[in-house]
């Protein structure tokens, strides 16, 4: 009886560099002309390609390849029941599952495996030498990526970035009088530096992250996925909180080159994970696109809002994480029922404290007078003048809606190009339609974004917009509307002291100014 073997060719290269690409179709070569060998004078056996599987750019120390997993989908579907592949190595480079694929899945699925310059042939049992050639072909793969990775160490300390691609935000400069590698970040100073100083200076007002992530969107700005990206199918991407807290993190925008803040698990998976803030690689410092001591605010003011502002059911109270009982030095806590503040120290089993209790609206009277005090010889037209300046400096110029036009005109071209494409018969009518949509969502938030900057900071609405900054300034100049922002901003801490006899309540308030 005749076996027929249906063969499946497996090549791999670990990069997709054009010389190591041009070695794929040498494997795949030589592996068709010794099946053109072995099937020569051969009765007893048929030799049948019925594919070659190529893995460019693909490590060999896991199994996560596309032609590899297409390749098993065959296997499991009855089409193959033989594998060829020219080494070991080229299948993989990770000894325990090498092993687990010749010693169990193969010979589950009747799968002869055949590994030409190693002489293995699963069809004559896998020879002793076998795991140790796996276990040599792991080592090797271990010790470029420690080589590799001593080697991106020695850049990073250098202050060189390593990334692939610059931060938001950042372009790359490479530093060519240096003899190594150099990579400088400088600031793109164009759409995207803007928008990283609007995020620090919005959550410095006292924004939450989520609202951030609304107002960048409602603007239509591209958030850092869809960067210089019309078709990608990224351009569905929005801005969201976590992307704000990146941002916020990175000390690359406060000009402190920290690498080595994420890395890979094993050299195995492609799993990554945080690094202690201590084992992170310091480069020294450059020009952020913030100040430092903007950063370092922003630092301060996480832990803050992390530690102190987050109540129950994540409501945060006016003066949560502020007040402090001036007997014990506890905090003290919301009560909703008594509508007011309680040391912290009082309401626990044994009691070393009393409860220091002092309503929110009575502290909000008090805070309120005293803060009109502190400013009632404040110059109001001078602030109201440098308000006005403010407006018209953030008022949108020509320039702003040049830029935006000009990108509309790019994708109304990119939409002819692609019409006349899909009506030569150079795009499939399903590419078409998918590259369509994502353009037009590009398209969608230019629009918006222009709308928004001729609606809310256009000169025509410019005498519009001074004038409520004008009632702005007045109605917080008068403190009758106290919020977290102005909280956060101008007090340190209130400690409340009570007379355990009478009664009687003290409040003395730290400012984080001095007048």
């Amino acid at each position: 009886m005749i076996k027929v073997w249906n063969v499946a060719i497996y090549a791999r290269v670990s990069t997709d560099r054009r010389e190591q690409q041009e070695s794929i179709p040498a494997q795949v070569e030589s592996l068709k002309n010794w099946l053109k060998e072995i099937s020569k004078n051969n009765t007893k056996e048929i030799y049948k390609l019925v594919a070659s599987y190529e893995d460019a750019g693909f490590t060999g120390s896991n199994f996560d390849r596309g032609s590899f997993i297409r390749m098993k989908e065959d296997i499991e579907l009855g089409k193959i029941n033989m594998v060829l592949t020219r080494d070991l190595s080229r299948f993989s480079r990770n000894y325990v599952l090498a092993g687990y694929y010749l010693e169990d899945y193969f010979k589950e699925n009747g799968i002869r495996f055949v590994s030409v310059l190693d002489n293995v042939d699963t069809l004559m049992e896998v020879d002793d030498i076998v795991p140790f050639k796996n276990i040599l072909n792991e080592m090797y793969i271990k010790d470029c990526s420690r080589r590799i990775r001593d080697g991106l160490r020695q850049r990073m300390l250098l202050g060189s970035c390593i990334a692939s691609k610059a931060p938001y935000g950042y372009i790359f400069k490479e530093d060519k009088k240096s003899n190594l590698k150099m990579v400088r970040l400088v600031a793109a100073n164009d759409e995207s530096s803007d928008t990283v100083k609007d995020i620090f200076n919005l959550y410095i007002q006292g924004w939450g992250m989520s609202r951030i992530a609304k107002h960048l969107n409602e603007k239509g700005i591209n958030p850092p996925s869809n960067k210089n990206d019309y078709i990608s199918k990224s351009s569905h991407g929005a801005w969201k909180g976590n992307t704000i807290k990146s941002i916020l993190t990175n000390p690359k925008y406060g000009g402190i080159m920290a690498q080595g803040r994420w890395k890979k698990l094993s050299y195995k998976i492609k799993k990554v994970g945080m690094v202690p803030e201590e084992q992170w690689v310091y480069g020294g410092e450059f020009e952020g696109i913030v100040s430092k001591e903007t950063f370092n605010m922003v630092q301060e003011l996480m832990k803050k809002r992390k530690s102190s502002f987050r109540q129950k059911n994540n409501n945060v109270h006016l003066f949560s994480g502020v007040l402090q009982c001036g007997e014990c030095a506890g905090s003290m806590c919301y009560r909703q029922k008594y509508k007011g503040y309680k040391c912290t120290n009082s309401q626990k089993g044994g009691a070393i404290c009393s409860a220091h209790s002092i309503k929110e609206e009575f502290l909000k009277e008090i805070l309120a007078k005293d803060l009109r005090e502190r400013v009632k010889n404040i110059d109001i037209q001078f602030i109201h003048l440098k308000g006005k300046e403010v407006v018209l400096q953030n008022s949108t110029d020509e320039n702003v809606l040049n830029s935006i036009d000009t990108e509309l005109n790019k994708i109304n071209n990119l939409i002819n190009k692609i019409y006349l494409d899909r009506i030569n018969g150079i795009i499939r009518e399903e590419n078409f339609q998918e590259m369509l949509k994502n353009i037009q969502l590009k398209q969608d938030k230019l629009i918006n974004k222009r709308q928004y900057e001729e609606s809310e900071k256009g000169g025509k609405n410019c005498r519009v917009v001074q004038e409520k900054i004008g009632k702005g300034i007045d109605s917080l100049l008068s403190f009758d509307k106290l919020d977290r922002n102005i909280i956060e901003r101008l007090i340190k801490k209130i400690v409340i002291h009570e007379d355990r006899n009478t009664g009687d309540k003290t409040v003395d308030v730290y400012y984080n100014f001095v007048m």
